[in-house]
């Protein structure tokens, strides 16, 4: 590398510090004004002649990313990776424009058991200039055929605007460049086009960074929710704008039917190493323009990194509790549209469709999801319990602004399912199988009817989000208990007696996470209610603390909860707090105890045994629960745990640690328990 090249790194100062443009507000500036038009007018100009904002450079340089696959939740919840790969790219690049890349490594590991495919090779590869005059993603796959804002026909598709300004300093150089957020938005929406921002040098026109979506028409893919691209360049001293960073995310859902999750292909790119007027042999630009290795063809040598190390750093890893990257998720929620039907088949979760359990026999359910607006999302349920001979029906209208900080929510439910907590027993598709083949449900179930109304505010900056929200529900008690599985009669435990009426409630809650990449992630949540009950008002106050643990390579992690609860005044016998048995209290009856005030401690410890198909597993925990009313403990069968009962075990997980059997002593008494679980970060979707 030359001396006096260092690209800068500091780029990240276009992230943050960045001051209004001269006499214009990003609301009140008018699209297309004459110092918009002419700074894209040198931009395209620049991009004509074949520079980058300097000289047109001739170079090689080394690139290291990394594509990650994984399940992300609506709700916003934590990610569940399913596969990561990691490349390795040389980057050349000719003084009239001819560019080459040659992958020298690649590798992946599966973290799920997923179909096995190849990624697009623009997904292992480095966009060098900015795109041509139409954009493709995915090799034409995913998006094809996008005028690009800079090409020669951007000014008949598009609109302009300058809404902010920075100041960038170069490494080596003393003096800074002002650099220019460009605004672009389409002239129409029914056409394949870009929706984004371009970042332009003032004096040149050199593009420094690209951050954008698209159209919904621009989508081939009938799945592709949204496709987000980022680019970003970095400035050197003498050789002008160069690729730094890029980042490309598609996520995809079914078009079939509305799931509260989907699947996202996150591909980053990072180039370093510039050498400047390389010694390459004549004809080198007249090969193949880009040339891929096989898989695990290369040593471990040909990568700087671990496959794994930055699973942490992307928000991937059991640790990270919080969302990464905040700043560009808010950018690309706030201005991308779906391409997705606006009207779909909807569920919640999979039991939404078919589940079972002594309260409702078999339920069979199906909703419909409409997206009017981006921002606006309407949903509704309904399904028929053969035992129960009731029809459920779920109406939701959700709406997001500030890029999905700010939430709103409006819920009408009838005969609405519920179970006794603070933990579930089983995740719904498990406690199904349990119910239809060995007769033994896990919930302590319950129905009601309302409305409920949320308001959610999330703080980007420092990962705390607060919650309010006001319900009114009547309880009904359940019919039944329904026996019809396959397992003997004298498993199915006996319905509790539920109390009817109508409890009106407003409550609040916190929640706050930490991390330190990647070595450990905490989160606390903080929830208070106030409630009115025949008459009387009630309070009641939860906290948890759940801490987590990963080695880089993610061979060993670890985790602890901690949780605690408290109530006073008058409550329905099914809002107390009931432990034992799986879920709380492994090793110790089921629901066996139950009060007003509970604390209970978890933890497990996991360790690769085979990577991907065995870990061995530790877990222990404790727990307490008192202030038992004497009608719910008449009326319940439950008791006081008069002191910590706990337990310790362990057990195996195969098949990428979805698939789980502990062995569990409770203590004291020792009494053994067998539980079958799964993955927990899967029990939502379930």
């Amino acid at each position: 590398m030359l001396p006096g090249r260092t690209a800068s790194l500091a780029f990240c100062a276009l992230l943050a510090g960045a001051t209004p443009a001269p006499g214009q507000e990003a609301e009140e500036a008018a699209f297309d004004d004459s110092a918009a038009l002419a700074l894209v007018r040198a931009a395209r100009a620049l991009r004509a002649s074949g520079a980058s904002g300097g000289d047109s450079a001739t170079y090689e340089a080394r690139a290291e990313g990394h594509v990650y696959f994984y399940l992300e939740r609506e709700d916003g919840g934590d990610p569940v990776p399913m596969r990561v790969d990691q490349v390795a790219v040389d980057l050349y690049r000719a003084r009239d424009g001819r560019t080459r890349q040659i992958v020298r490594g690649l590798r992946r590991r599966e973290l799920l058991p997923v179909k096995n495919f190849r990624y697009y090779v623009d997904r292992l590869t480095a966009v060098q200039n900015g795109f041509g005059d139409r954009i493709s993603i995915g090799q034409g796959y995913d998006v094809r055929g996008v005028p690009h804002p800079l090409g020669r026909e951007g000014e008949a598709h598009y609109r302009y605007r300058i809404v902010d300004s920075t100041r960038v300093t170069a490494a080596g150089s003393s003096a800074s460049l002002l650099v220019f957020e460009v605004e672009v938005r389409p002239r129409r929406e029914d056409v394949p086009a870009f929706v984004g921002s371009v970042f332009l040098e003032a004096t040149t026109g050199a593009l420094a960074r690209m951050v954008f979506s698209f159209t919904p028409a621009s989508y081939i893919d009938r799945r592709n929710d949204r496709v987000h691209v980022r680019l970003e360049h970095a400035r050197w001293e003498e050789s002008g704008w160069l690729p730094y960073r890029q980042v490309v995310e598609v996520r995809r859902e079914m078009p079939e039917l509305d799931l509260p999750v989907g699947t996202v292909i996150r591909a980053t790119l990072k180039v370093t190493d510039y050498d400047f007027d390389p010694d390459l042999p004549p004809d080198f630009f007249s090969g193949r323009p880009i040339t891929l290795a096989r898989y695990g063809a290369a040593d471990s040598g040909a990568f700087r990194e671990g496959l794994m190390d930055r699973m942490a750093e992307e928000g991937l890893s059991p640790v990270n509790l919080a969302s990464i990257e905040r700043e560009a998720r808010r950018i690309a929620r706030e201005r991308v549209v779906s391409g997705l039907p606006r009207t779909r088949p909807y569920a919640d979760r999979f039991s939404s469709l078919l589940r079972a359990n002594r309260a409702e026999g078999v339920y069979a359910g199906l909703g419909v999801s409409f997206a009017p607006r981006p921002a606006v999302k309407l949903d509704g349920m309904a399904g028929y319990g053969f035992a129960s001979r009731k029809v459920s029906a779920t109406l939701r209208g959700r709406w997001t602004a500030g890029g999905a900080t700010t939430a709103a929510a409006v819920e009408l439910f009838g005969h609405q399912l519920r179970d006794a907590g603070p933990r579930p027993g089983a995740s719904a598709a498990l406690n199904t199988l349990s119910t239809l083949l060995r007769n033994r449900d896990y919930t302590d179930p319950h129905f009601a009817t309302g409305a409920r109304a949320a308001f959610d505010r999330r703080f980007a900056d420092d990962g705390a989000t607060v919650r309010l929200a006001v319900a009114v529900e009547n309880f009904g008690r359940p019919r039944g208990p329904w026996s019809g599985g396959l397992g003997a009669n004298d498993r199915v435990r006996p319905l509790r007696s539920v109390e009817e009426g109508v409890f009106t409630s407003l409550g609040g809650g916190f929640t706050r996470n930490w991390d330190s990449r990647p070595a450990w992630g905490v989160r606390v949540a903080l929830n208070a209610t106030g409630g009115r009950w025949h008459g009387s008002g009630s309070a009641r106050l939860t906290a948890r603390v759940d801490a987590r643990v990963a080695a880089r390579n993610l061979g060993r992690h670890a985790r602890l909860a901690v949780e605690a609860g408290a109530s006073r005044g008058t409550l329905p016998r099914q809002l107390h707090f009931l432990l034992g048995g799986r879920g709380t209290l492994p090793g110790h009856p089921y629901r066996a105890f139950g009060g007003r005030q509970f604390v209970l401690a978890g933890g497990e410890a996991s360790f690769t045994v085979v990577p991907v198909w065995l870990s061995a597993r530790l877990v222990a925990g404790a727990g307490a629960v008192g202030a038992t009313p004497p009608e719910l403990a008449e009326e319940w069968t439950v008791a006081s745990t008069n002191g910590w009962r706990g337990y310790a075990g362990a057990g195996l997980a195969a098949v990428h640690d979805i698939l789980r059997i502990d062995g569990i002593w409770g203590l004291p008494g020792r009494a053994f328990e067998l539980v079958f679980s799964v993955d927990p970060r899967l029990r939502p979707f379930l």
